[in-house]
Order: structure tokens, then C-alpha cells, then sequence
């Protein structure tokens, strides 16, 4: 027998112990029901609705029909189902507003007991559609959280990927989006840059990475007041994981240092995100409109004499032989850097020695590997 007060019941519990919305588990329920009162008594080609009547403290079901024009039938030859169709001459004899294409309720006889079958069926529907409703809105959650740092646990760890606890899903992070030389402890909790978020047969998957370069600024903007308001601005980012980074700022209010207040107090603010990325050397950089001043600043902490523009967007950068192999970096690090952030192709040479080439002393502007979402085409392989 059907008891409103324990459909209600079931209703407020489903909705805390999932945490869904009431107006979606509450037609579930009655969809639940329809379908069980409808394998019961009615034909299994009709559509029947229930409906709670609050006055009368029961469930009601109605028969659902479709209006159809008597004389479409007859010029458009469509086929009339009499169990889900209603003709448009019988539909106006209960509403005179009736039009082709409405949907007409017609209240059934009132029913609450169901057979074993019946009940059992009613069950699975709810289950199945509470676990795509639950599904749709973990999913919705995630989605909002893509290009965003995450917080998760460590739950799993393989050669192929780290499994992370993110609470209502289970995100991924495949090897080639860790930080290399980074260890991974099972139940240890860790930020991650959220850089994908897909609807699967499997359920909801959630790609990270903290190799992305992207992992960089979002930390900033996360930890960093003056980022997130916009007062300061990130102009641009370029990354070796777990080795170094060189992030571009701009302040957009008069007076801002902005390489100071990324900086922080002592390098506290700097050394914070540095620690978060397994000791990351961040260079923060002051943004210049101007490209050769651009470069310079981005060739920090090495000190230029000179720069130009040449032909096919490089920059000739001069330097004496003490600044050589600070320009360069440790395996050509911070040119690479350089040319990826500034987007010039970066060519330095000796003051002394101006027409002669330095090994290793160009970069192109793509000179680092680009950072793509490639990795997840791996989840099929580590499923």
C-alpha cells in the first residue's frame, strides 16, 4: 500500500545520504511508481504519470495521450496510436483549448497496492535513475572545477597513473603528467591542476596533472589575493616541471609592484608554491609591451649589454663571457625559458664577439615540448 508519509520519507533520505536535489529524486520516485502502476493495470505501450496530491494525501496517476488533427491523419497519413495518441475531436469534448500537439492528462483509477513483480520493477527504475542523476551532477560539479586546482588524496599508485580521492570521483593522473623526480605516498594529500573532465560508461573521470604549465599560475591566482581580484595580472607562462618556471606579471593599478607582491614578504609567497611543486625554481618576470625589454627581463637573473629585433621575429641578445652560461642555464634551461615565454626566437651572443655563434645559443619559441590533453587517451590502456 502506498503511504505518502513514507514516500516523503524516502524522498528527504535518498536526497541526504546522496546529496542530489529534492525536485529530482521526488520524480524519480513518482516515475518509479507510474511505471509500477502501469505494468500492473495498465498496457505497456501508455504513458502514465503520478502525481502527488497534497490535499488528499495520495499518489495519483494520469494516462498521458498526445493530441493529433483528425485531418492530419487522413492528409499527412500518420499512424494514430490509440495508446499514446488522442484525437483532437475527443480531446475538445473535456478541454475546449485542446490543440494539436498538447499533451492531454486523463486521470486513472485510483490504485495503492502493486504485486511483488510490479514493486520490484519500481525499485530497479529508481536505482537506475538515481545513479544517472548522481552521475549528471558530480559531473556538473567537476566540469566547473576544470582549469582549476583540485585537492585530493592519494589512493592508488601504478606505473602508469596516480589514482587521487577527490570525494565524489576518483581522478587520474597519468605518469607523464607528474612532476618527474616527485614521489607519490598513498594517503597523502596533494593539489592538482584540473585539465580535464569527461562522462564515461565508467562513470565520471577527472584528468590531472601537476606537470601542466598551467598548474603554475592557477596555484598563484589560488594563493594570491591581488591575482585572483585582478589587480595583478599573469601575462604569460612557460615550464620544465620540477626543474624551473618563468611566469610574466603585470600590475593593472598604478603603484602595484607586481613582481614584489608575487614574490611576498622574504620570498614567503614565492616559496610557498615552490615547496608545492617539489622545489620548482619560479622566476617571476615584469611584463613589458615592449619585446626587447620583454626579453631582457625574462633573460633574468642573467645581466644583458644590449639587445635588437632582427628578421623573422628574433631577438640578438648581447652579453659579456661571465653572463654566457648564466643566459644559457643549466642545459640550455633558461633560454628555452626565454624564448618560450616571450615568444621571440632568442639568439645570444658575446659583446666581444657579436657575429659569431654560441653553442647552444639559440632557442626557437617552441623550443620546450607543448603540454596537450594527448595523456588521456591513456585511460583506456590503465582501465
Amino acid at each position: 500500500m502506498i503511504n505518502i508519509k513514507q514516500i516523503q520519507n524516502l524522498i528527504e533520505q535518498i536526497v541526504e545520504e546522496k546529496d542530489l536535489n529534492e525536485g529530482e529524486v521526488k520524480e524519480v520516485v513518482l516515475y518509479a511508481l507510474a511505471v509500477a502502476y502501469k505494468k500492473d493495470y495498465r498496457h505497456r505501450e501508455e504513458r502514465v504519470e503520478g502525481k502527488i496530491d497534497p490535499i488528499n494525501k495520495k499518489v495519483e496517476f494520469f494516462l498521458v495521450k498526445t493530441v493529433v488533427d483528425d485531418k492530419d491523419i487522413e492528409e499527412q497519413n500518420i499512424k494514430f496510436n490509440p495508446y499514446r495518441h488522442i484525437l483532437l475531436s475527443e480531446a475538445l469534448k473535456t478541454n475546449p483549448n485542446a490543440k494539436p500537439g498538447d499533451e492531454i492528462k486523463i486521470p486513472l483509477e485510483y490504485k495503492d497496492t502493486f504485486s511483488r513483480i510490479a514493486a520490484q520493477t519500481a525499485k530497479q527504475v529508481i536505482t537506475q535513475k538515481l545513479k544517472e542523476i548522481t552521475k549528471n551532477s558530480v559531473y556538473q560539479e567537476l566540469k566547473g572545477k576544470e582549469n582549476k586546482v583540485i585537492s585530493g588524496i592519494i589512493q592508488k599508485v601504478d606505473s602508469k597513473a596516480v589514482y587521487v580521492d577527490l570525494g565524489k570521483a576518483i581522478g587520474i593522473m597519468f605518469r607523464s603528467e607528474g612532476i618527474p623526480g616527485e614521489f607519490y605516498k598513498i594517503g597523502n594529500r596533494m593539489r592538482f591542476y584540473v585539465y580535464g573532465v569527461e562522462k564515461t560508461s565508467n562513470g565520471v573521470e577527472v584528468y590531472l596533472s601537476r606537470a601542466n604549465p598551467l598548474f603554475v599560475p592557477t596555484l598563484f591566482a589560488f594563493e594570491i589575493p591581488e591575482i585572483a581580484e585582478g589587480i595583478i595580472e599573469i601575462k604569460g607562462i612557460a615550464r620544465i616541471p620540477g626543474v624551473r618556471s618563468k611566469m610574466a606579471v603585470k600590475s593593472n593599478i598604478e603603484g602595484i609592484d607586481a613582481v614584489g607582491t608575487c614574490i611576498g614578504p622574504k620570498g614567503a609567497r614565492v616559496l610557498s608554491i615552490s615547496n608545492e611543486l617539489n622545489g620548482e625554481k619560479i622566476d617571476i618576470i615584469q611584463y613589458s609591451d615592449d619585446p626587447i625589454q620583454y626579453v631582457l627581463n625574462a633573460l633574468s637573473p642573467a645581466k644583458a649589454v644590449s639587445a635588437e629585433i632582427l628578421q623573422k621575429r628574433t631577438v640578438k641578445v648581447y652579453v659579456t663571457e661571465d653572463q654566457i652560461p648564466v643566459a644559457l642555464g643549466k642545459n640550455g634551461q633558461n633560454i628555452k625559458l626565454v624564448a618560450k615565454l616571450t615568444g621571440w626566437r632568442i639568439d645570444v651572443r658575446l659583446i666581444e664577439e657579436p657575429e659569431k655563434t654560441i653553442e647552444g645559443g639559440i632557442a626557437e619559441a617552441d623550443s620546450l615540448d607543448h603540454h596537450d590533453d594527448s595523456s588521456k587517451s591513456e585511460s583506456s590502456e590503465s582501465n
